[in-house]
């Protein structure tokens, strides 16, 4: 049975124990990892084909994990870091290898041509920055050795989520001021883009910023935002004299954000509630997907679309620069954009085994569950779930279409990234899937139709094509500092709330 538990900041101070002990012989793998990440129906999927527990605790940054691990008041068997805290916890010898020959998709091993062939190469770029970063700071790091001790698992950006409607803002506010910036010029301008979190001067009057609740995010963005306002060259990634870094914390004090968060950002944007939100591009990716398909959906029980003319509605809404679709004097459309700038935090989640793990043998079997399967809404023409283990390599179902924007991969002969892109295709909206709706409607809510999975499935192709391109290597990963230069931005950035 599952156990989870979420693991705040404020609790890095403090030490527990989770006492936990195997149940009825069953081994109990105690995994470490992040909220609103993966689907609980996995979890079950693989308690049940290997007779054994998962115990997740949920934790809201990489320094979390670093902390808990290095304490070892509990010994995880695996974690989910982010790539410069892989590097971290190796230099720290927190981690031990990957047996990859454990693992059945040889192509998820970095250290071979099938695996760097299968890989994106925002993947790679990343793979390559670890291990320079390491042979920078370590004379005594034999090259490519940080690649045996992950496996990646989440790869992705960072950008800043922001409304497209005025009508949005609070009621003082809603009156457009001739000459003023609209939030869209403010944050996709590319000489200023990063102004759009750190000068209320460059948005309209009444904006609503909300920041993301991670230290080491804030000062990345700030960082950027200062080489390109001050004579400040390549801020990021070096120490900083303390004068910059009271320059940052007076950048963060006067912005007086209207509030902070992680997940609730997307959730608050998406309800009207905040204009602008910096976030990993997956969590917009998610609202935007499911906004589009509910807004074709509510727009076809109107009577305001029609199959036919489906795939033009949702491309309206997806691509005008106003994200509105209009018939009969209504409106359907998307209140919110996505835009990452060149210089973004790029980032990939992987999966480690912890140096003290109890459990190795079944942390390499849990990795390779959760890294090569697809495990739930797979069936067979009887309904019945299929186990994977059954399946042929070229059967096998890649774990994407379950965790729609953790593409790291293509897999043997199936070209995940391409299948995805390939979702947005207008033969799925046609006579037999308006009779299927038809018959399902009055029995379900809107979003459990089939219909609404197609709309979902056909945006996602969309979404790839345009925030999620296969070749993208924009970005760079977040620098490992020392613990003092740390604790100084962490000093710094907590007194600018304060």
């Amino acid at each position: 049975m599952k156990k989870s538990k979420l693991i705040l900041g404020s609790l890095l101070a403090s030490t527990f124990a989770l006492g936990l002990t195997s149940c009825g012989g069953r081994q109990t793998l105690l995994f470490l990892n992040w909220g609103e990440y993966i689907d609980e129906d996995i979890l079950d999927a693989f308690e049940e084909k290997y007779n054994c527990n998962v115990s997740m605790d949920l934790g809201d940054s990489n320094e979390i994990f670093y902390s808990m691990v290095r304490s070892g008041t509990t010994v995880y068997d695996v974690v989910c870091p982010s790539d410069y805290m892989v590097e971290k916890m190796y230099s720290a010898g927190l981690l031990q290898k990957i047996d990859f020959s454990k693992l059945t998709m040889s192509g998820y091993n970095p250290n071979t041509p099938e695996g760097r062939d299968s890989m994106r190469l925002g993947v790679l770029s990343i793979l390559d920055d670890m291990n320079t970063n390491l042979k920078a700071n370590n004379p005594d790091y034999v090259d490519n050795t940080i690649q045996n001790y992950f496996v990646p698992y989440l790869w992705g950006t960072w950008g800043i989520m922001y409304s497209t409607s005025r009508e949005d803002f609070p009621e003082e506010y809603k009156d457009y001021v001739p000459g003023e910036k609209s939030i869209r010029e403010a944050v996709t301008n590319g000489e200023t883009e990063w102004s759009a979190l750190f000068d209320r001067s460059s948005l309209p009057e009444g904006t609503r910023v909300s920041m993301y609740d991670s230290y080491q995010h804030v000062y990345y963005a700030a960082s950027r935002y200062l080489e390109k306002t001050n004579p400040l060259s390549n801020a990021y990634g070096i120490e900083l004299p303390k004068s910059d870094l009271d320059t940052i914390k007076n950048l963060i004090s006067d912005m007086k954000y209207n509030s902070w968060g992680t997940d609730n950002i997307k959730k608050d944007i998406s309800g009207k509630n905040s204009d602008i939100g910096y976030m990993w591009t997956g969590d917009f990716l998610y609202y935007y997907c499911e906004e589009a398909a509910k807004a074709a959906i509510k727009a076809y029980i109107n009577g305001d679309v029609t199959m036919d003319n489906m795939v033009s509605m949702i491309n309206e809404i997806c691509d005008s620069s106003d994200r509105v679709y209009e018939n009969n004097g209504n409106k359907y459309g998307i209140r919110f954009d996505f835009f990452i700038p060149e210089d973004t935090v790029a980032f990939c989640d992987n999966l480690v085994i912890t140096k003290d793990a109890s459990n190795v043998d079944l942390a390499h079997k849990f990795i390779d569950f959760m890294s090569a399967y697809q495990t739930s809404a797979s069936l067979d023409d009887n309904g019945e779930e299929i186990d994977p283990s059954t399946l042929e390599e070229d059967e096998i179902l890649t774990p994407c279409f379950n965790n729609t924007y953790y593409v790291c991969y293509d897999a043997w002969n199936k070209t995940v990234y391409d299948d995805l892109v390939a979702l947005a295709d207008d033969s799925i909206f046609n006579e037999e899937a308006a009779e299927v709706f038809e018959e399902q409607i009055s029995e379900m809510p809107a979003e459990e139709t089939d219909l609404y999975g197609l709309l979902y499935d056909y945006v996602t192709g969309i979404a790839f094509n345009k925030y999620y391109q296969k070749d993208s290597t924009k970005g760079e990963i977040l620098a490992t500092f020392t613990q003092d230069y740390i604790d100084q931005i962490y000093t710094a950035f907590n007194n600018a709330r304060t």
